[in-house]
């Protein structure tokens, strides 16, 4: 009999159908991921349920393991992810592979995809599977500043390194290298969706975001820092006589777009009023003597 029982692991009946091992290995992966779980002994119940899954999920594998179980003591399973679970604690051990062989056109992610054929080895001889496609959600902080980040694939943790300002929508050709999570040769198309964010929204490569003055900013002008998603500041200018509303703009400070050029930043001003204090109303009420501005009914301009 093998070590371990990878339907024990996956909680699964030995006669549980394929998407019934998919469903559960994809619970068991989100409750138990170290991005996600920080208990003790984490990483390794998720090295575990990855390397049941890599047999389970393959029916060829599945084939070999069943009838492992059947044989006499010490004719145990000895397939691909046999070990996986036993080797060292920390992802530099043969469990986490970096991505180096990724054909950069844009980007994407996967975290349980859905690609063609699930996670099993091409059978030799057979036709070429179409590429498959999966999708990645990242914050607007890892596209822009191109960080690394983990996500599962053939059942192994690898690095997925995101080029600097990547837009959502942008895709990243992986070819499969046999070690790096698909069988070689194998295409997987991963699609990069950027999450939506507290402070910016997107339009197209854009970033568009709303800033906050005074009365006496919009009036007077000034300057004001802005904070951008890789935690640069930048300067904006404030002009004299600026109405709620209006567009700054700060060039080539957005997301990359498919020419290579890059998108800009809009701040679209909004004029708040501080609740004053006694110094501060009676300058207004100064201001308020010396104005000849009355309010008057208009159009709502459109937008």
């Amino acid at each position: 009999m093998p070590d371990k029982n990878h339907y024990d692991v996956l909680g699964v009946e030995a006669n549980a159908s394929q998407p019934e091992i998919k469903k559960a290995y994809q619970k068991l992966a989100k409750q138990w991921h170290p991005d996600v779980n920080k208990t003790d002994g984490a990483e390794r119940r998720f090295k575990e349920i990855a390397a049941a899954y890599e047999v389970l999920g393959s029916e060829e594998k599945r084939r070999e393991y069943d009838a492992s179980r059947l044989r006499p003591s010490g004719g145990g399973y000895r397939g691909a992810g046999a070990d996986y679970g036993s080797a060292g604690t920390g992802f530099g051990g043969s469990g986490f592979d970096w991505v180096n062989d990724l054909q950069q056109e844009d980007i994407f992610d996967m975290f349980f995809n859905e690609r063609v054929g699930g996670f099993g080895t091409r059978m030799a001889g057979s036709a070429p599977r179409p590429p498959g496609q999966s999708t990645l959600e990242v914050t607007l902080e890892q596209a822009y500043r191109g960080e690394t980040v983990r996500i599962v694939l053939g059942g192994k943790t690898i690095g997925l390194k995101l080029p600097e300002r990547s837009r959502s929508g942008s895709t990243i050709r992986m070819t499969g290298s046999g070690s790096n999570g698909l069988a070689a040769g194998e295409e997987l198309h991963i699609v990069l969706k950027i999450a939506d964010h507290p402070v910016y929204s997107l339009e197209e490569e854009d970033l568009v975001a709303v800033l906050r003055i005074a009365p006496w900013q919009a009036a007077l002008g000034g300057q004001a820092r802005i904070g951008l998603p890789d935690g640069a500041m930048v300067n904006l200018n404030l002009p004299r006589g600026s109405a709620a509303g209006k567009r700054l703009r700060i060039p080539r400070r957005g997301l990359k777009k498919a020419n290579g050029t890059y998108g800009d930043l809009f701040v679209e001003l909004e004029i708040t009023v501080p609740d004053p204090g006694e110094a501060e109303e009676e300058l207004y009420r100064r201001l308020e003597s010396l104005s000849n501005f009355r309010p008057e009914l208009g159009r709502r301009k459109s937008r």
